[in-house]
């Protein structure tokens, strides 16, 4: 799946892990891929606003962020985790794509936006992230 179908987008930009993201996300469900583009769509619209996300140990301060639950039928549940950029979403950074296993999306933002500042739960956070991935990229889609 190419990411050129799906047109510019005016206020929505993607951090350059999250197209990362989205590419292996297409690898392995070209559905779930373009269902993700399909919501992206109507956030840059406005007509859809993400849910706030909270402040957990786990994953650091993550209040300026929002999720998008992506369900495809067949598909495990996949989120978009977008950062404000604009006051109230106008303008939104998306941070990661990415399976819901393991809170995967989330430990990803939270790496990817420096909120982890203590070395042992990056360090920890940084482990559960590539166990997790391998898992991801080791298993059949349908199996799933």
């Amino acid at each position: 799946m190419t990411l050129r179908g799906s047109g510019p987008y005016r206020n929505v930009v993607f951090l350059g892990a999250a197209l990362d993201d989205l590419r292996r996300v297409a690898a392995r469900s070209p559905e779930v891929a373009r269902e993700v583009l399909r919501t992206l769509k109507r956030l840059d619209a406005g007509t859809e606003r993400p849910r706030p996300l909270n402040d957990f140990a786990k994953t650091g301060d993550l209040t300026d962020c929002g999720k998008f639950v992506v369900l495809v039928e067949g598909q495990p549940e996949h989120r978009i985790v977008v950062c404000d950029r604009g006051g109230r979403f106008e303008v939104s950074e998306v941070i990661a794509v990415e399976a819901r296993e393991g809170d995967l999306p989330y430990l990803l933002a939270g790496l990817r936006l420096g909120r982890l500042t203590d070395p042992i739960r990056r360090s920890d956070a940084q482990r559960r992230v590539a166990r997790i991935q391998r898992l991801l990229e080791s298993e059949p889609t349908e199996e799933r």
